[in-house]
């Protein structure tokens, strides 16, 4: 058993359906355990919303579980997801689970999950952090960009390509994945890099491990690549290459039931079937 639930924030997405009904039900769940509660419909969720909260509440999917990333790093506090659509592989608590299980989560009968994030910073200093993926994409319509990559120092290629990915392991089933990038357990301290339809077909993802610091620098003419940050532009003004990539210290802490199997979400998601038996009588 781990420590009780003394104070939750649920952070609601209010686009989706019955999220703010979904968060006063379970608000009210929690009240009766209690445990102090705080809704927010902010988004992002500011920076210093959940200090001193011991858990944030995400009900709406998987993009508003990572709007509280930068809030969660710097509090430390852990996440939950509530997915109001599609299964998803980070908020993956559906709303009836949620409140079947709320009660004894709060009581302290829960996992965390610590999952690593990516850290970009620019050439002014500025940096941003990624929990799923950074994405450097050619954004003007002009064709295909050259990005040469460095690791510790030493130079691994040029890629001439649609853009690259740089994905943690929660990440990989990402766009990653539709790029044909490898799926990574979530438990592994790794980045894998992905370019997104080379030029040359020997352009493959790479895995490094999780002390490589990245650069990925440009020398072609026009403007930069845009960056993408878990789907959200970041550094739009100015040239922000080369750009500096690193598994940072923090991790983001997901709460996640004690019986929880990442694999099983993984093949209802990807709709992964057993193969059938063939009968030879």
């Amino acid at each position: 058993m781990k420590q009780p639930v003394k104070s939750i924030t649920f952070a609601i997405n209010t686009s989706k359906k019955g999220a703010k009904e979904t968060a006063d039900y379970l608000a009210g769940l929690a009240q009766c355990e209690g445990v102090e509660t705080h809704i927010s419909a902010e988004y992002p969720l500011p920076v210093h919303t959940l200090e001193r909260q011991d858990l944030c509440i995400a009900i709406g999917g998987d993009g508003t579980l990572l709007g509280i990333l930068d809030a969660a790093l710097d509090s430390g506090t852990a996440v939950l997801g509530v997915n109001l659509g599609k299964l998803g592989f980070l908020a993956t608590f559906s709303q009836e689970e949620a409140a079947r299980d709320l009660p004894r989560l709060i009581q302290g009968n829960y996992e965390i999950a610590e999952r690593t994030v990516l850290c970009c910073t620019n050439p002014k200093g500025e940096f941003a952090y990624g929990l799923n993926d950074v994405v450097l994409k050619e954004s003007q319509g002009n064709g295909l960009v050259r990005l040469r990559v460095h690791a510790n120092g030493h130079y691994v290629s040029e890629y001439h390509c649609d853009g690259l990915i740089f994905s943690t392991p929660t990440g990989s089933t990402a766009y990653n994945l539709s790029a044909g990038g490898p799926i990574i357990a979530p438990e592994a301290n790794a980045v894998v890099m992905t370019p997104i339809c080379p030029h040359t077909l020997g352009n493959r993802s790479v895995i490094f491990d999780n002390s490589t610091h990245l650069i990925v620098e440009s020398n072609q003419l026009g403007p930069c690549p845009s960056i993408m940050i878990d789907g959200r532009p970041y550094f739009r003004q100015g040239n922000h290459l080369p750009l500096s990539i690193q598994i940072t210290e923090k991790k983001f802490r997901l709460m996640q039931n004690p019986d929880h199997l990442h694999f099983a979400i993984v093949r209802n998601k990807l709709d992964w079937r057993a193969p059938a038996i063939r009968n030879n009588l």
